[in-house]
């Protein structure tokens, strides 16, 4: 199965401190791949360099195969959601994803029907015409993540997707993500450093310090490690 992105010997450093060392990271195509990782492991500055917020210095991102330096291939069928949120809040919900959509040369037309489905999905059909400063937490989040799929990606990347969120919307959220990888054959990178996301059969890589520590499915990766859980292979490795 080809490989949807591909990250090969990636280091990074802030002046001279070495902030990614040598990542290496595979994501097939119709696959979910958790990154997990404490805060200041390096999980956001390697989702900043696949985006092209920072530059590339050591090592190589191919997405789709083409290489970051081909930009315009690379990125052309990416979905991104930020930790961040980047909605504009006095915008109704229509018109965030209409604006969305022109920048990616797509009609207002094409856009609508882009995301029919997922908006009945998602529950947000009765809140097209309300503006998104009115919307709680979690239904910011499931704009961003429909206004992500409009260009209809190949990749979706989510860093920190349910930050903030309650226990009910943040579920909702991944098990949403996990059902479009099987309708969709979209592949899926999810950072994140909440272990309650991660079930033992997914597909997990561990991080700490900008390295790579434990990459497989969770529950091999557990049995690996001769442990009960992913926390206890977790706190064993990270200590």
């Amino acid at each position: 199965m080809t490989n949807q992105l591909e990250i090969k010997n990636v280091s990074y450093k802030y002046d001279k401190d070495l902030v990614l060392k040598n990542v290496n990271l595979n994501i097939k195509q119709a696959s979910f791949l958790v990154l997990l990782g404490l805060n200041g492991a390096g999980k956001s500055t390697l989702f900043a360099l696949i985006t092209r917020l920072l530059k590339l210095q050591d090592g190589d991102i191919l997405i789709d195969s083409f290489p970051l330096s081909n930009y315009k291939k690379a990125l052309e069928n990416i979905g991104i959601v930020f930790q961040e949120p980047t909605l504009d809040l006095d915008l109704t919900v229509k018109q965030n994803l209409i604006f969305y959509g022109s920048l990616k040369g797509i009609s207002f037309k094409e856009t609508m029907n882009s995301i029919k489905d997922e908006l009945k999905t998602l529950e947000l059909e009765e809140k097209l015409d309300v503006k998104v400063r009115a919307l709680n937490g979690g239904h910011r989040r499931r704009v961003e993540i429909l206004r992500a799929l409009i260009n209809n990606p190949k990749l979706l990347l989510l860093d920190e997707a349910t930050s903030g969120l309650d226990i009910k919307s943040r579920y909702s959220i991944i098990s949403y993500v996990k059902d479009i990888v099987k309708k969709r054959g979209i592949s899926v990178l999810w950072i994140t450093h909440l272990f309650d996301e991660i079930n033992e059969n997914d597909d997990v890589a561990i991080i700490k310090k900008g390295e790579i520590i434990a990459s497989g499915i969770v529950k091999d990766v557990i049995e690996q490690n001769n442990k009960d859980s992913l926390t206890e292979v977790f706190e064993y490795l990270t200590k």
